[in-house]
């Protein structure tokens, strides 16, 4: 039977659910439905799984014998994490350097809750770091009820022209589709819930999800 956490990694954790909370292309994807009629559990489920990174590699620091095992989470763990998700569970890819924050902030947070427990750590406290989860919780409960405007943009060509509805066209050729491996800037790439729009030159016309 496994021992019950510490109040540290309760609160680290708790910090973890609350900086998600505040993370707005999560809670976009989570007001839309991207993720399904389970989006919500699916960002609870998304904070355990990065709370279980910082765990499981300090239990492996913990248990091992050699003082060269690599210790730390990095931003960037957390980061490709989280992008893995979204893109998975989701069908979202995001590329506004969101989830690269989000990672420093999450690493910052250990350290100030776990790490500073260590003689050697001078320059944070825990203190601090509790400091810094009731504040990201103090947030998520003045964001309540608020919902976070979805931006629409329509599909750009590969030589970076807007198509319109206005637009004439000279290419007899036919259409040219896009790339279905490529989505875009945060793009639901959950297609089937909306009905595609044709132009009048026959281009489909693909909308995407945009964060300002």
């Amino acid at each position: 039977m496994s021992s019950a956490p510490s109040p540290s990694l309760v609160l680290f954790a708790r910090g973890v659910i609350a900086r998600l909370a505040l993370w707005e292309t999560l809670t976009l994807a989570v007001q839309e439905s991207w993720g399904g009629p389970g989006a919500k559990e699916k960002r609870t489920w998304m904070a355990g799984v990065v709370v279980d990174m910082f765990e499981e590699k300090q239990s492996k620091t913990n248990s091992a014998s050699s003082s060269n095992v690599d210790s730390r989470v990095e931003p960037e763990d957390i980061e490709d994490t989280l992008l893995q998700i979204m893109a998975d569970e989701f069908e979202v890819h995001v590329e506004d350097g969101s989830a690269e924050t989000l990672g420093k902030d999450i690493v910052q947070l250990w350290d100030a809750i776990i790490n500073s427990a260590s003689p050697s750590s001078t320059t944070i406290t825990h203190s601090e770091g509790e400091k810094k989860v009731q504040e990201w919780e103090s947030r998520v409960e003045s964001a309540k009820g608020r919902k976070i405007q979805a931006h629409y943009q329509e599909a750009v060509e590969e030589d970076g022209d807007w198509e319109d509805d206005d637009s004439e066209g000279d290419d007899e050729d036919g259409d040219h589709p896009m790339d279905e491996d490529e989505v875009p800037h945060l793009i639901d790439s959950n297609r089937g819930q909306r009905k595609p729009e044709v132009d009048e030159d026959g281009f489909t016309l693909v909308s995407s999800r945009r964060k300002r």
